[in-house]
């Protein structure tokens, strides 16, 4: 009976991670969130204003230029622009950013 309940809780687990894996759109519009999010830390009031304006934008054209590898339960995502990279693996919803221009130069 152990052995039923331990089979029946990984399954429903496994399933859990394949219904929540994200998809290229869900990538989009945390790429946009993320642009909006580190506009907003500069100081120059214009900046921040394109920056929100363009977010979406910008996001889109990044998401155009992005690979994603589905592996069921996860998947990753790699989006280069010109000399940056960005990589990030992305499951249950969430993205969690492994590789940024930032932490390449050391910042």
């Amino acid at each position: 009976m152990k052995l039923f309940s331990i089979t029946l809780i990984l399954i429903a687990l496994l399933g859990l991670l394949a219904y929540a894996n994200p998809k290229l759109d869900n990538y989009d519009e945390f790429v946009g969130q993320r642009i909006t999010e580190e506009t907003r830390k500069v100081k120059d009031p214009m900046a921040g204003a394109l920056g929100s304006l363009l977010g979406g934008f910008a996001a889109n054209l990044m998401t155009k230029q992005t690979v994603r590898k589905d592996y069921v339960f996860f998947s990753t995502y790699d989006t280069a622009f010109g000399n940056e990279h960005i990589r990030a693996i992305g499951v249950l919803n969430n993205f969690y950013i492994t590789e940024s221009p930032e932490s390449e130069r050391g910042e």
